[in-house]
């Protein structure tokens, strides 16, 4: 072997060598890597104290959304319409008598399905009539009407009031107070916590709302065109609960 062969032999040698040691850096710095993602340092323990605070204010209620329609089954599909559509205008009407806006009236519902017979095996069934349902969601505002508005709407030809939901119509008041007494509570909670570690608590260093609103009072309901007459009876209105819940992070001074 010459002596030009020779080196050729070395630089190719050499060139490989360096590559080798190239990969295994690489892999070497991936493996670390990888490690260093699933085994994190891991986080300081926390040195603070901790605690959740609600707030709770009830309110009378003020306004009502009621749930009010017809339901109708008949022959054919032009008389079912018909009439539901005949029906359901009385029924609008009588409510918007009553001192109710427009605006506060919404079709929240309205379907039509046919009705068929019960079949033999073997055979198609066949269509016997058609069922029309048309509710309509009404805000009643002035409390003291919701008796008087459900009676009216009865008496005209409604046959379904599903539900009656009593709720307060501007609660961020009622919401700002529960707020106050949920950070009331959880200063409570921290100074007994601090109180019985014996220790002393510092500045805040977190604090959030974790949820808050009101629970509507929901009361079902179900007037069948026979009982029509005797009006829907009478409503109470109870108490809305409004609740907020705040969290709070507190530093532990010695």
């Amino acid at each position: 072997m010459n002596r030009t062969t020779k080196f050729s032999a070395s630089l190719l040698m050499a060139i490989g060598t360096l590559a080798i040691v190239a990969v295994v850096a690489s892999l070497t710095q991936n493996i670390a890597t990888i490690a260093y993602a699933q085994n994190p340092t891991p986080a300081a323990p926390r040195t603070d104290i901790g605690v959740s605070g609600t707030g709770r204010v009830f309110v009378a209620p003020d306004t009502a959304i009621a749930s009010i329609g017809v339901d109708i089954t008949a022959p054919t599909l032009a008389e079912a319409t018909k009439q539901a559509s005949d029906q359901m205008t009385a029924v609008i009407n009588a409510i918007k008598a009553q001192g109710v806006d427009a605006k506060d009236i919404q079709t929240s519902s309205y379907s039509v399905y046919p009705i068929t017979n019960t079949s033999k095996e073997g055979e198609t069934p066949k269509i016997t009539g058609y069922h029309v349902t048309n509710i309509v969601t009404v805000k009643i505002r002035n409390i003291a009407d919701v008796g008087k508005v459900l009676d009216a709407a009865i008496a005209a030809g409604a046959n379904s009031v599903n539900s009656v939901m009593f709720t307060v119509d501007d609660s961020a008041k009622a919401e700002e107070e529960a707020r106050t007494l949920a950070v009331q509570d959880a200063m409570a909670k921290a100074q007994t916590l601090a109180t019985a570690a014996g220790v002393k608590i510092g500045k805040i260093t977190v604090i959030s709302e974790l949820s808050g609103g009101f629970q509507p009072i929901v009361k079902s309901a179900n007037y069948p065109v026979a009982e029509a007459a005797s009006g829907a009876g009478p409503v109470e209105t109870g108490q809305n609960e409004i609740s907020v819940t705040v969290e709070m992070h507190f530093e532990i001074a010695q």
